[in-house]
């Protein structure tokens, strides 16, 4: 199931984890107390976690299934839980409907999704999106980010793989999933955590800012910037997509910002990277202006108007 799916980080995850392992949970099997819930399948995962697709035995409602192990990681699933009920009313974020435990694995129910769009790319032909297509992404996505940033949380993981297609009746709508990462930056307060000398890499190396790879405190624009190296690589490919070794992807994000311009998205999408350039770590992001900036690239489209791709997610339904 791609609704949480978080592609296998080899920066940290070991290969015996998530979709790799043997299914934490077995066709059939019945979860949960107050509500119960027959597991079906095992449809997706990565990192820590595995996705199952479940059935509600009450409503009948088709629901995903998010498992991870208890162990000395289990704070992830438990902070994951907390942000997704305080953002349950994003519409960028999937709905919470239940949490449990059953045996040595912590679960949270939630609203089943459509593939990602790391695997939708792949499905199209150019193996790339539309001008409208990457714009009403990105457009989706910094309204999510800004709901998840109002809370004083950063995402610290934002990549296509991340970035789920609805299914149904809400199949033009994205949302933004997979919090294993996440971190509170803002204080109840309203200030900001100290910064500290030397933060420890958090991320994917393909899409982090540049802050994230000289080991920097991150803040809200650097989400921002790995939304901007996701369209980009949505719609026209990046140079540093064979590149594997961090210092590398480094050096190639520093030449190509050095005097960036857009083959497919145009003159306007230039000032996307200044804007982030001349935004400090504390600062809120200009959202909207953004937003307008991805609003001129395409002229104009129609947000009703069905995505570009073809329904691949019959496993879902």
């Amino acid at each position: 199931m791609n609704q949480l799916h978080c592609q296998q980080n080899a920066d940290y995850y070991p290969a015996e984890r998530g979709k790799l392992a043997a299914p934490f949970l077995e066709k059939g099997m019945i979860i949960g107390v107050k509500r119960t819930f027959r597991v079906e399948a095992m449809v997706g995962g990565g990192g820590f976690g595995q996705i199952f697709r479940a059935i509600d035995l009450e409503s009948k409602l088709v629901v995903a299934v998010k498992v991870e192990p208890k162990s000395s990681e289990s704070g992830r699933i438990v902070l994951e839980l907390n942000i997704l009920v305080q953002l349950s009313h994003s519409t960028h974020i999937p709905k919470v409907y239940y949490s449990g435990e059953v045996r040595t694995y912590n679960f949270i129910i939630m609203q089943l999704l459509g593939s990602n769009l790391a695997d939708l790319r792949k499905f199209q032909k150019s193996r790339s999106f539309s001008v409208e297509t990457t714009s009403r992404i990105g457009i989706q996505c910094l309204e999510g980010l800004k709901q998840i940033h109002a809370l004083g949380y950063i995402h610290r993981d934002i990549k296509p793989s991340n970035i789920c297609a609805g299914i149904g009746e809400h199949r033009r709508v994205l949302y933004i999933v997979d919090f294993g990462m996440a971190r509170r930056i803002v204080l109840p307060d309203g200030t900001f955590r100290p910064e500290r000398v030397y933060a420890s890499f958090r991320g994917t190396t393909r899409y982090v800012s540049l802050a994230a790879h000289e080991r920097k405190e991150q803040g809200f624009v650097d989400d921002i910037w790995s939304l901007f190296f996701s369209l980009l690589e949505l719609v026209e490919g990046l140079p540093w997509k064979s590149l594997i070794d961090q210092d590398q992807v480094c050096h190639a994000k520093r030449q190509m910002l050095a005097n960036f311009q857009s083959r497919k998205m145009g003159r306007n999408f230039e000032l996307f990277p200044q804007i982030l350039e001349n935004t400090k770590r504390t600062e809120s992001v200009d959202y909207e202006r953004l937003i307008g900036i991805l609003k001129s690239c395409c002229g104009s489209f129609n947000e009703l108007n069905d995505f570009e791709w073809d329904d691949h997610d019959e496993q879902y339904r």
